[in-house]
């Protein structure tokens, strides 16, 4: 009979999802990131706004724009948790000139989208160190799909859009380098 073998997967794709006011935020931040993540890959168009859900409406007032910045270096999913902490630190420096700097960090893989969140939910898994992971898109019948769960706004055609191609992007490159 064969053994059962647990193996690490294959390097997910990073990505965050941005809010923001004012476009020196977006430069501002995209100088933070590439320093510490990774050279930015792929850079959505503004893409409808983000719209807190119910555990974030405490601390988040989003900014009239939103869009996604999806970076080169792959990592192991369970480095989410890092990726959330230092999004928060970066979210926090920003918040000084832009109160509407609102960061999600997220990961592509080949079967599921998957975004961190430091707020417990019926629909959200505990890492560790305050980190959730909540799974918002899940890859069936040849697209991704939103979970019952998942807020409105990765419903948004354009939002859907752009992960989907960013998934493709992703299984065209997972055996590279």
């Amino acid at each position: 009979m064969p053994q059962e073998i647990l193996e690490r997967p294959a390097g997910a794709s990073f990505f965050l999802i941005v809010s923001y006011e004012n476009e020196d935020t977006l430069f501002e931040l995209k100088i933070l990131s590439e320093k510490r993540f990774s050279k930015i890959l792929y850079e959505s168009l503004v893409l409808p706004r983000w719209i807190p859900d119910e555990s974030e409406r405490e601390f988040a007032y989003p900014g009239r724009f939103t869009k996604v910045l999806s970076f080169k270096q792959r990592i192991h999913r369970e480095e989410i948790v890092e990726k959330k902490k230092d999004s928060l630190e970066f979210q926090n420096l920003l918040q000084k000139k832009d109160l509407s700097t609102l960061l999600v960090p997220g990961y592509v893989t080949s079967h599921n989208i998957v975004i961190a969140k430091s707020k417990d939910d019926f629909h959200r898994m505990y890492l560790f160190q305050g980190v959730y992971a909540e799974t918002v898109y899940h890859f069936s019948r040849g697209i991704l799909q939103p979970l019952p769960s998942t807020q409105n706004y990765f419903k948004e055609k354009e939002v859907v859009y752009f992960f989907n191609t960013l998934r493709e992007s992703y299984e065209f490159n997972k055996f590279k380098s």
